[in-house]
């Protein structure tokens, strides 16, 4: 599917606007909202996102991060393979973040999955 003027225009807006606002770097209400959605260790947020790596083949990552977290951040499409599109669209409307601000939010926080648990 072709991209239309419209939507180049506004992605281009929306990284104008997480430059102006550092929405790139500004985490703390990313961090919130993915608490919220991880939950304890029975929470429906983090089972899910256990099932996702599972089935990616990602689980000893996940464990790995909820055991040792680390500083490293992860590529965006391991956070697009463990978090479904409409959780991510969900952050990004809660927080004001744009849609690729988010997801790069999102590669730096899941490596503190152990730190997310409320």
């Amino acid at each position: 599917m072709a991209t239309t003027r419209t939507d180049q225009i506004g992605q281009a807006a929306g990284k104008v606007a997480d430059v102006l606002t550092g929405a790139r770097t500004d985490t703390s209400g990313l961090m919130s909202a993915v608490i919220a959605y991880m939950g304890d260790a029975n929470s429906p947020g983090r089972k899910d996102l256990h099932a996702r790596a599972r089935k990616a083949g990602l689980e000893e990552q996940v464990i790995g991060w909820e055991t040792r977290p680390t500083n490293t951040s992860v590529d965006e499409s391991v956070v697009t393979t463990l978090i479904p599109e409409p959780v991510i669209d969900r952050f990004s409307n809660e927080t004001g973040l744009s849609h690729p601000a988010t997801i790069k939010g999102l590669s730096d926080l899941l490596p503190h999955l152990a730190r997310l648990d409320g």
